[in-house]
Order: C-alpha cells, then sequence, then structure tokens
C-alpha cells in the first residue's frame, strides 16, 4: 500500500465537489460531501466514462455516458448498465492533508457462492439482460441456495447494445461482447444452462419443463425470456436466403459474415435496431445501405418529427438512402437467394442482403398453459410494481414483462438498461425486499455515425417538445417531453450532464415547469442536487 498526499483539506473541495486526479498512472476521483472526503475508481466500470464529468448528489453518483450509478462511500454499483463496483480508496486526513492511500488489489466484482445449508432453488429462464443481471445479484445479496440459469442461445450472457453498433461496425472485438465468462459464473455457482429451450412450466408443482432434459424444480421463478425479432412471414419470399434478423451474437456474426464491401443491403424499417444496423454496415463494413419503412420520418413515434429527421440527415449526408411511406410488397430471388426487394409503391430495389428490423414480440408462447395473466395483445406478463406476477413464487422483468406504473395500463419498455434494472428488483424481491420498480428510471442511448443522443424517462405521447440550448438541427439540444404540463422525459445531444441531473429530478419526483424547461439560464444540475 502507498500513502499520497494530495492537498489541504480545508480548501482541496467544498462541499459536494469532485476532482479527477492521477495517482500512480490510475485516474481517482476526490469528493467531498457533508465534511468527508471520498476517493474512488476515476473511470465508469461500463465502457470507462470519466466518472468526474458525471453529476454527484449526496453519495450517489451517475456516470455521464450511460447513467450507471455508484456509490462513492462504498464504490457499489447502483444502478446499471455498469456491472461491477469502483473501486474505492481509503482517505484519511493527517496534519490537515488529505492523504488517500492505494491498495495493490482491490477486487471490484460481485462474489458470492451457494451454501450447502441452504436448500433453496431459484429458477431464472432467460440468458439476457433481465436474467444474467439477476442472477449477479442474488450473489451479490448473499443468497445461498442454488441458482440455475436457462438460456436458449449458445453463448452465455453478452452485451446485446453492442451488436448493431461497434461490434457490427467492427470496432468492438469479439473478446469484448460477453458480459462475464463461463468460468465466472462456475466460481459463482451459478448454474449456466446453454441451448435450453424451456416448453411450459407447472406453477401448481413449482416445475420448469424443457424440451430435451430433466424438468428443473424451483422455489421461486424469474422469468427473463426477452422477445423474439419479428419477421416479415407474410411476405412473399421471406424465406430466402439472406434475408437477416439481429438478436443474437450469431445473428451479428451472419450478418457481418454477408456484409461484404459493396454489398447492396436493404434494412427494413427505421427505428433503433434499423438505423443502428445501416449506420454500422454502410460505415464499417463497406456496404452500400437503402432504408425501407412505413412511416414518414424515422424515429418520429418515439422522438418527434425533428430528432428523427436529424438522424436522417445524418444518414443521407453518409450515402443511405431511404425509401420512406413505402411497404415491402415481396422479396424476388435466383435459387433461394434474395436478389431483390419490390416496394408496395412498386419499385424494386437490388439487394444482396436484407436486414429486417421491424420489432419484437415478448417470448411468451411456453406460458400458453401457465395460468399466468398475460396482456391480452402482445401476451406480455403482467406484473405488480414488485414485478410479481399472479403467483406469488414467480416473477417476470425484462422485455417480457408489463408493470403496474399506476396509470396508462400498465407499461412495457424494450430498453436494455430497463431489463438490467428490472432483473435486480426481481432478484431482491425473490428474496423478501419489497422494491417498487417505478422508483427507477428508465434509460436508453443510440450512437449513429458519431452521433449519439441519450434518452432519460418514458414518454409514450406528449403534447409538446420544449428544445433549449440548441436545435437537432445543430446535432446539440435538450429536449423536455411535456404532457398535461408535467416532464415525462428528456433527450439531448451534448449535455451530458443535464441529462444526469434529469434523472435525479425524474427519480425524486421533483417539481420542473415548463418555463423552467424553456431557461436556458436555468441551471439544472443545481437544482437536481439542492432539491430533495
Amino acid at each position: 500500500m502507498s500513502k499520497h498526499a494530495v492537498g489541504p483539506a480545508e480548501t482541496l473541495l467544498q462541499d459536494g465537489e469532485m476532482r479527477r486526479i492521477e495517482l500512480e498512472g490510475r485516474p481517482v476521483v476526490l469528493a467531498r460531501v457533508q465534511g468527508q472526503y471520498y476517493a474512488f475508481g476515476g473511470k465508469c466500470t461500463h465502457y470507462g466514462a470519466p466518472l468526474n464529468e458525471g453529476v454527484l448528489k449526496g453519495h450517489t453518483l451517475i456516470c455521464p455516458w450511460h447513467h450507471a450509478c455508484f456509490d462513492i462511500r462504498s464504490g457499489a454499483r447502483l444502478e446499471p448498465p455498469a456491472l461491477n463496483d469502483v473501486p474505492r480508496y481509503p482517505v484519511q486526513i493527517e496534519a490537515g492533508n488529505v492523504v488517500v492511500t492505494l491498495p495493490h488489489d482491490n477486487a471490484t466484482e460481485p462474489q458470492g457462492q451457494a451454501a450447502p445449508t441452504d436448500s433453496r432453488v431459484f429458477v431464472i429462464v432467460g440468458g439476457g439482460a433481465a436474467g444474467s443481471a439477476a442472477a449477479e445479484e442474488l450473489r451479490r445479496a448473499g443468497f445461498g441456495g442454488r441458482i440455475v440459469l436457462l438460456s436458449a442461445v449458445s453463448t452465455v450472457p453478452v452485451d446485446r447494445p453492442n451488436l448493431s453498433k461497434d461490434y457490427l461496425d467492427g470496432h468492438a472485438k469479439p473478446e469484448w461482447i460477453p458480459l462475464r465468462s463461463a468460468d465466472w459464473y462456475r466460481a459463482r455457482d451459478i448454474d449456466l444452462r446453454l441451448n435450453i429451450r424451456v416448453t411450459r412450466i407447472d406453477p401448481a408443482a413449482h416445475t420448469v419443463f424443457v424440451e430435451s432434459g430433466e424438468p428443473v424444480r424451483y422455489d421461486k421463478l424469474l422469468l427473463a425470456t426477452g422477445a423474439t425479432p419479428r419477421h416479415l412471414t407474410n411476405v412473399l419470399g421471406a424465406d430466402l436466403g439472406g434475408i437477416f434478423t439481429l438478436r443474437t451474437l450469431s445473428d451479428a456474426d451472419r450478418i457481418i459474415q454477408a456484409a461484404q464491401p459493396g454489398t447492396r443491403t436493404v434494412v427494413i424499417g427505421a427505428s433503433f435496431i434499423g438505423m443502428e444496423v445501416a449506420a454500422s454496415l454502410a460505415s464499417g463494413r463497406g456496404t452500400a445501405v437503402t432504408i425501407v419503412a412505413p412511416e414518414a420520418v424515422p424515429f418520429g413515434r418515439i422522438l418527434g418529427d425533428d430528432i428523427g429527421r436529424m438522424f436522417q440527415r445524418r444518414h443521407e449526408a453518409n450515402g443511405v438512402r431511404f425509401h420512406l411511406g413505402e411497404g415491402v410488397a415481396r422479396f424476388s430471388g435466383a435459387g433461394e437467394h434474395v436478389t431483390g426487394v419490390e416496394l408496395s409503391s412498386g419499385a424494386r430495389l437490388e439487394a444482396d442482403m436484407v436486414v429486417v428490423g421491424v420489432g419484437v414480440a415478448p417470448a411468451t408462447d411456453f406460458l400458453r398453459e401457465s395460468g399466468l395473466r398475460l396482456h391480452e395483445k402482445d401476451r406480455s406478463v403482467l406484473v405488480n410494481a414488485q414485478l410479481q406476477t399472479t403467483d406469488p413464487d414467480i416473477f417476470a422483468a425484462g422485455d417480457i414483462a408489463r408493470w403496474d406504473n399506476g396509470h396508462d395500463g400498465g407499461v412495457r419498455i424494450e430498453h436494455w438498461r430497463v431489463a438490467q434494472q428490472q432483473g435486480i428488483v426481481a432478484a431482491r424481491n425473490m428474496l423478501g425486499d419489497t422494491l417498487d420498480f417505478n422508483r427507477r428510471v428508465p434509460f436508453f442511448w443510440t450512437s449513429q455515425w458519431k452521433l449519439t443522443l441519450n434518452y432519460v424517462g418514458h414518454a409514450e405521447n406528449w403534447d409538446e417538445i420544449i428544445y433549449r440550448g440548441g436545435t437537432p438541427e445543430q446535432e446539440k439540444f435538450l429536449a423536455f417531453y411535456v404532457r398535461n404540463g408535467r416532464l415525462q422525459a428528456a433527450a439531448g445531444c451534448g449535455y451530458d450532464r443535464e441529462l444526469d441531473a434529469i434523472e435525479y429530478i425524474l427519480r425524486d419526483r421533483l417539481p420542473l415547469s415548463p418555463e423552467q424547461m424553456r431557461d436556458d439560464r436555468f441551471d439544472l444540475v443545481a437544482y437536481a442536487r439542492r432539491s430533495s
């Protein structure tokens, strides 16, 4: 261990301030809260964002890039998408100076193993964001029983947001994609079973049945099977080779193999998967991309027309073509491989490959005879605010879960971080807590052609969008989504700290008037940190 005097305690920092310093070649952040100094690792354990650029409120720090949250007292990860805690370094005041001690070894990964005396069995169906987060949280919380994680895919849980972004464009190496290694799960006595298809569950018998293999009995069960991509099965030629969807690592690998430089690629769909795939294939793989979608503006329903046009302009400036307001009439082919896409207008696009990104459906077919309540339209699983189903021993999380948010008849959100948050909350409640998921704030991000937009909150509809700090045409702005005079969500380019502050505002349910939203002089960060 080595000690480092970094400055006088009285004047080094004011209360509530943070500062990044370098000690022994590593970034360290100092913070002062209520007169107490804290020191912790300077990089977010998710993608390495500089934590000193985030927003600190009390002892909670939000990462500026993807809104992972940490407790600076312990370094504990409070909110995903980060998996691990940040290192925490001891601080003393010696002779009036702040002294930071750097230990040689500071483990930051959640630990825990099964205990021979604990006979409980918790089963998790689904190896995606929610399922993997729940398994980790159970061990983090000290659960000593068996954890059986049943995954339908052939790989360990992966960083799925990366598949349509850096992995597809060639910047992310294959070894970056797994969230954890198989050895990591084994070391924590998490029984991860791959390529397991669950056929049905029997709540009365507390049993999960699989396609091949012995049934698995449980004490508590978490359903986290996610969603499956929608296919254009009603379109003639949809079964031709060269037509892909993107959900899994193997899906991404097949698309990469097909995407040779100059390949004529048609992307069906102008929402997040479609637009991110288009940007990645055009920028990183050198394919010629055309986007086909029925809407008039990309993202119009989710983000509003102005932001949608911003992304469309960025794509068009880089050679991507659009056929909007169009449907697919049929796929044509030579032999068994696609060669073209015929549109509802009669136009024909030459195609060497097609990627279909037209949404997903909750993967709940195996629950048809379960007796659990499913939503009448999309067959998602209805749960309460604690993510508990109508069976007290069964919980649901992630893309299949429609939870009671107190209004709107419940809500289902297909975001990576939301699924991780739900996995964590479900795990705690399986252990007997009564955490309310409505205290969590949704967040997602998209990056296309190096243009990144962050979005915090959730607005299924709005009366107006209030812009400040610029406009989508300038590609720098804050957008507030307002319904009945109340903030529902916010999006922005270039305003990371303000969006951190808005997460606190939404989390703590602080009032924010439309006049304050419009006023560039109104300091959102100071307001969020000051209010409680």
